[in-house]
Formats: structure tokens, C-alpha cells, sequence
């Protein structure tokens, strides 16, 4: 599938536009960086950003990252359990990029960022179950696949704090959710 330029061009915006913001909120906290600040930085307008994200909180959770760990989980095509269908998803998509350890930290720091992101990640409990169905070949999630929805989201939420307070990177992410993921 090939993306418009316009498109193209539209994403390489919302990327700086993301990349300015994180680099001007690890500087100076999130609540001391305005959106007239981002923009200035950014080379764009304010309206541009409100239109690309809305909010400073919904541009700081804009790579959404739990969208990003269900498409990983649907598109596992391995014997693997649910369980580890989420454990190696989750780590993908958090061990990626310094960006997600940018994010996580702006959203510990902020008791609002935390409870948005909790949600964020609380919402995505029916699609994973879903596509744990998915992967099995079932039509609907059954009562297995939700359970194992939520406590994976449960353990990848409690443990990913855990992860950023030791300093990040891959491997140690990978050791925690394996530890952690085995408990259960």
C-alpha cells in the first residue's frame, strides 16, 4: 500500500512535532511546556498541533502504543500461549525506540498522564482478547482470552515503571515481563 505524499508529509510533521514536545518536557517538566512553546520549536503553528493531537496529553500518548501491542498480538502467528503472544508483544513495542522511555517517563512524572495512560492501555483490554481469539482461529473472545487480556495488560502496567526505574533498554525490559509473565 503506498502512502500520499500529502500523508507522508503529514506524518513526518506529527514526528517532529512529537520529537520537539518530549525533548522540551524531559527539559523542563510537562506542566512548564505550553503548546505555543512545542509549536514555535516545531516550525508550526498551535492550531497545527491541536489539530494533529488536541491536547498536550493526547500528543504525549499519540503513539499509542497499546494500539501497537494488539496488532503485534494479532498478527503472532506462533504456537505461543496468549500470555507470551502478549509478553513478546509488549516487548516489542515498548523496547523499540528511546522514544518509549521518553513517554513513560513524561507519564510517570504526571498523576494525570498516568491515569490517561492507564485508561489508554484498560481500553485495549477487549481488542487484545480479541485478537488472542483471532489467533486461535475463534470468532468471538471467550472467557479465557479476556482473562488473559487483562492480566497481561495488568502485569505489562505494573511491570513497565518498574522497567523505567532501572534505566530501560531491551534486554532488561525482556527479564522483567519474562519474570513477570511467569508468575502467573
Amino acid at each position: 500500500m503506498t502512502t500520499s505524499l500529502r500523508a507522508r508529509n503529514k506524518q513526518a510533521a506529527m514526528d517532529e512535532v512529537r520529537t520537539v514536545a518530549f525533548g522540551l518536557m524531559s527539559e523542563h517538566g510537562f506542566d512548564a511546556v505550553t503548546v505555543e512553546h512545542i509549536a514555535g520549536q516545531a516550525s508550526v503553528s498551535p492550531s497545527t498541533v491541536y489539530r494533529y493531537f488536541g491536547t498536550k496529553e493526547a500528543l504525549v500518548l499519540s503513539a499509542d502504543r497499546p494500539a501497537q501491542t494488539v496488532t503485534r498480538v494479532g498478527n503472532d502467528s506462533s504456537n505461543r500461549t496468549s500470555l507470551e503472544a502478549i509478553q513478546r508483544a509488549a516487548t516489542r513495542v515498548w523496547g523499540s525506540d528511546d522514544a518509549a522511555m521518553v513517554e513513560l517517563g513524561l507519564v510517570l512524572a504526571n498523576p494525570t498522564l498516568t491515569t490517561a495512560w492507564e485508561r489508554q492501555m484498560l481500553d485495549h483490554r477487549q481488542p487484545v482478547a480479541d485478537a488472542l481469539a483471532a489467533r486461535r482461529g475463534a470468532k468471538s473472545a471467550g472467557t479465557k482470552d479476556e482473562a488473559c487480556a487483562a492480566a497481561g495488560l495488568a502485569l505489562v502496567m505494573t511491570l513497565l515503571p518498574r522497567w523505567h526505574a532501572q534505566g530501560g533498554g531491551k534486554k532488561t525490559l525482556d527479564k522483567l515481563l519474562t519474570k513477570g509473565f511467569s508468575s502467573i
